[in-house]
C-alpha cells in the first residue's frame, strides 16, 4: 500500500502533530496566509484538488474567499445559507437537495461541509472535494479535520477581528479625511455669496472629492426646478422626475430606488441618463435641489459612508446657496428702502408745508402717507391777489419713478397756472409733457382747479381723478367730473373740458385721492365713496380741519387691524 494511503489511515502516527499545526497557523495574523494553509494543509492530507473557504460576511451570508482547483471566478461568490449547520454535512450527488447553497457546492465539486465555530457561532465553512482514488472519508478523517479546523478557528476569529480593527481604523481615517474635507468646504462656502461660485465650488467637490466625471445639480429658481450644471451625456426626462423625488429625504442609490414603487418611474429615467445616486439638498425639512451623479472613476459601488459624506455635502452647498439668495435679498432690500427714503423725502419736499389763507373761505389738506412711497399730491397756489389754485393727483407706481413723476406736474403745473391760458389748455400742455417725459404704463390722475375770491367761481378739469364731492348748503350734491383722460397715457387728441361750479356759503368741497374711498377692513371690504358721502354730508358744520379729522377718525376705525395699502390724501375748501 502506498505510504500517502497509509498515513491517512494512521494521521496520528504520519501526519503533521496538531501542536506544530496550531503553531503555525497561530503566529501569522494574516487572514489570506491562515486560511491558505488551513486549506493546502487539509486538502494534502486527505487528498482532495478541490477545496474552498467561506467566510460569514453579513448575517447568513457567506462569501467565497479562497478556493483550489475549482476555477478562479468562485472566488468573491456570495449567497445566503438560513440555517448555518454546526457539524460536517457530506454532499451525496444522488440526493435531491434544491437549496441554492447545496446546489452551489455540489455543483463545484464539494464533497465535505466542515464548519469553522468560534464561541459557537458559525464563522465559515471549509469545504473538500471528493477523494483521489475514490476513496471515502472515514470517521478518523472527519475527526481529524475538525481537529485541524477547530484549531485554526481561534486563529481565524483572532484575524477577524485585526481585519475588523484595519476596517474601522481604515473607516476612521475616511471619516476624519471627510470631516476634514468638509470644514474645509464649509469654510470655502461660508466667505461665498454668489450662487455661481457656490455650484462652481460644489462641483469641484464633486471631481476631487467624490471621484465622479458625470453629475447634474438642479436647483428651486423659487418658481421651478431647474438643471443649473451638468456634465450628463444628456438631460432628457430629468426634469419629469423633480415631483416624484420631492419625498426623498436622504440620499438614494438608484438600483435600490427603483424597488420603491413611488420611485420605479423616476429611477428609471435616472438610470437611463447613467445616473448611480440622487442626493436632496434640503433646508428646513423642504427639498430646495438635487445633486445627481454617475459612476465613480475609481469604481465600486456606493457606499453607506459615500452617501452620509454626499449628505453632509448637499447641506454645505444648499446653507450657502440660501445664504447667497438671503444676501441678495437683504441688498435688495436695503436698495428699495434707501430708493423709497429718496422717494419719500422728494414727495413731502413737493407737498406746501402749509396752506395760505383765504378770505372767506377756510381750507385744510392732509398726506397719511401708507408704508410704501406712492405718489400722492396736493397744492394750493396763489397765482394773483384774487385767484387762488387747488390741486390734487395720484401718480401711479411707487418709489422714486411715482415721486420725479409728481415733481414734474408740479413744475408744470407752476409754470402754467400764471400764464392766463384757460386750464383746458394749460391740462393739455402738461398732459403731453407727461407723456413725452415718462415711460409706458407711467400715468397720474389729477384735478385742479381755479378759485376766483371775489365772485366765489370754481372752474376746474378733471383728468381720470376721483371726482370731488360738493356739498351745497341746501344738502345737494354735485360730483366735479367734467375733464378728459388721464395724464401720461397718450398725447392730447380732443381738448380737455372744464367745468364752472358757483360757490355759496356753507358750501363744502372734498377733494381725495383713491387711498380714502378704497381703504380695506379686516374682511377686505373697501370703505367706498358711499360712505364718505354719508359721513361728510353728517359733518358739514363742522370746519375744513375738523372735517377731515372725522373722516380720518372714521378711516382708522374701519380699517383697525389693517395696514394701510395706500396714501390717504385730502384737501378741503368751505365757504364761510
Amino acid at each position: 500500500m502506498p505510504t500517502s494511503a497509509r498515513a491517512s489511515d494512521n494521521p496520528s502516527a504520519d501526519l503533521l502533530p496538531l501542536f506544530e499545526f496550531s503553531n503555525v497557523i497561530n503566529s501569522s495574523l494574516d487572514m489570506k496566509f491562515i486560511l491558505g494553509t488551513v486549506l493546502l494543509t487539509v486538502m494534502g492530507k486527505m487528498l482532495v484538488s478541490k477545496g474552498m473557504v467561506l467566510l460569514k460576511k453579513e448575517d447568513q451570508e457567506y462569501q467565497v474567499v479562497n478556493a483550489k482547483g475549482v476555477g478562479s471566478d468562485v472566488e468573491g461568490m456570495t449567497f445566503v445559507v438560513p440555517k448555518s449547520p454546526k457539524g460536517i454535512i457530506t454532499i451525496r450527488r444522488g440526493r435531491n437537495d434544491t437549496r441554492a447553497w447545496m446546489l452551489f457546492f455540489r455543483d463545484h465539486g464539494i464533497a465535505l461541509i466542515v464548519p469553522i465555530v468560534t464561541q459557537g457561532n458559525v464563522v465559515g465553512f471549509l469545504g473538500l472535494g471528493e477523494r483521489l482514488g475514490g476513496r471515502k472519508y472515514t470517521e478518523r478523517d472527519r475527526q481529524l479535520i475538525s481537529s485541524l479546523v477547530n484549531l485554526s478557528a481561534s486563529a481565524i476569529e483572532k484575524a477577524l477581528i485585526i481585519d475588523q480593527l484595519k476596517e474601522a481604523n481604515r473607516n476612521l481615517d475616511r471619516k476624519y479625511q471627510e470631516l476634514n474635507t468638509l470644514f474645509d468646504l464649509g469654510r470655502e462656502f461660508n466667505v461665498v455669496l454668489e450662487s455661481d461660485k457656490v455650484i462652481r465650488l460644489l462641483t469641484f467637490s464633486l471631481l476631487g472629492q467624490v471621484g465622479v466625471n458625470r453629475y447634474a445639480i438642479c436647483l428651486d429658481t423659487g418658481t421651478e426646478m431647474k438643471i443649473v450644471a451638468s456634465r450628463l451625456d444628456g438631460n432628457e426626462g430629468i426634469e419629469q422626475t423633480f415631483k416624484d423625488l420631492q419625498q426623498l429625504k436622504s440620499p438614494e442609490i438608484v438600483e435600490e430606488l427603483a424597488r420603491k414603487k413611488r420611485f420605479a418611474e423616476a429611477a428609471a429615467v435616472l438610470l437611463q441618463r447613467g445616473i448611480r445616486v440622487v442626493v436632496p439638498m434640503m433646508t428646513q425639512n423642504d427639498v430646495k435641489g438635487f445633486i445627481f451623479l454617475g459612476k465613480r472613476l475609481r469604481g465600486g459601488s456606493y457606499g453607506r459612508g459615500d452617501l452620509e459624506f454626499l449628505a453632509a455635502l448637499a447641506n454645505l452647498a444648499i446653507i450657502s446657496i440660501e445664504n447667497a439668495r438671503l444676501f441678495r435679498e437683504a441688498l435688495e432690500k436695503q436698495r428699495l428702502e434707501d430708493e423709497l427714503a429718496i422717494a419719500r423725502e422728494i414727495q413731502q419736499g413737493l407737498l406746501p408745508r402749509s396752506l395760505p389763507v383765504i378770505e372767506g373761505f377756510d381750507a385744510a389738506a392732509i398726506n397719511v402717507p401708507s408704508k410704501q412711497v406712492g405718489g400722492d399730491y396736493y397744492d394750493v397756489v396763489q397765482i394773483s391777489p384774487h385767484e387762488f389754485i387747488f390741486a390734487i393727483g395720484d401718480v401711479s407706481g411707487k418709489g422714486t419713478g411715482a415721486a420725479l413723476l409728481m415733481a414734474n406736474v408740479q413744475a408744470s403745473l407752476r409754470a402754467f397756472a400764471p400764464m392766463g391760458m384757460s386750464l383746458s389748455e394749460a391740462t393739455a400742455r402738461i398732459n403731453n409733457l407727461t407723456c413725452q417725459s415718462t415711460g409706458q404704463g407711467k400715468f397720474i390722475t389729477f384735478f385742479w382747479g381755479s378759485l376766483n375770491i371775489p365772485r366765489r367761481v370754481f372752474r376746474y378739469v378733471n383728468a381720470g381723478h376721483n371726482p370731488p364731492m360738493l356739498f351745497h348748503a341746501d344738502g345737494s350734491l354735485e360730483k366735479l367730473d367734467v375733464g378728459g383722460i388721464i395724464l401720461g397715457l397718450m398725447n392730447t387728441i380732443s381738448p380737455y373740458e372744464e367745468g364752472t361750479v358757483q360757490l355759496r356759503q356753507g358750501d363744502v368741497l372734498v377733494m381725495y385721492t383713491d387711498g380714502v374711498s378704497e381703504a380695506m377692513n379686516a374682511q377686505g371690504e373697501d370703505f367706498t365713496e358711499e360712505r364718505l358721502e354719508r359721513l361728510i354730508k353728517s359733518k358739514l358744520t363742522l370746519s375744513a380741519r375738523q372735517l377731515i379729522d372725522e373722516i380720518q377718525t372714521a378711516l382708522d376705525a374701519y380699517t383697525r387691524g389693517t395696514p394701510q395699502s395706500d396714501d390717504i390724501t385730502m384737501l378741503v375748501l368751505k365757504v364761510l
